[in-house]
């Protein structure tokens, strides 16, 4: 059995399947402290959580002409959007929430392939059913 990746776009650029989506990582990610105090044992004696943080990195193939999103344009205005991303067969899909462009970098190989890199953040992840 073969994963597929789906990933939806819906912002001011419009609501489109991103079929130039190479490939994605979804990244979360707590931040995670010991709480010290003055104890005999002079040892920690829990741990605090911090705050939830949702980051996506993709991989696009540059499009000539009219993009489905042009990414640079979403960085330069900070638009504010959202993903859904399919992951799977089992059609299981995840939204990031209020999400803005954090990097767009433009890269090339030995073969003369060209690919866009898009750091995406978001400020909340959440299940669809």
């Amino acid at each position: 059995m073969q994963d597929i990746l789906i990933v939806d776009y819906s912002g001011p650029q419009g609501s489109v399947e991103l079929s130039t989506a190479e490939s994605a990582n979804v990244n979360r990610s707590k931040s995670r402290s010991r709480v010290k105090t003055m104890n005999r044992q002079r040892r920690a004696i829990a741990f605090q959580s911090g705050t939830e943080e949702v980051s996506v990195s993709l991989t696009i193939i540059p499009e000539k002409g009219d993009q489905e999103v042009d990414w640079r344009v979403a960085w330069d205005l900070d638009e504010i959007f959202t993903l859904a991303i399919e992951k799977g067969l089992e059609g299981k899909r995840e939204q990031i929430i209020d999400c803005i462009v954090a990097d767009v970098n433009d890269t090339f190989n030995e073969n003369g392939e060209a690919r866009q890199e898009v750091t995406i953040e978001g400020l909340r992840a959440r299940g669809e059913d």
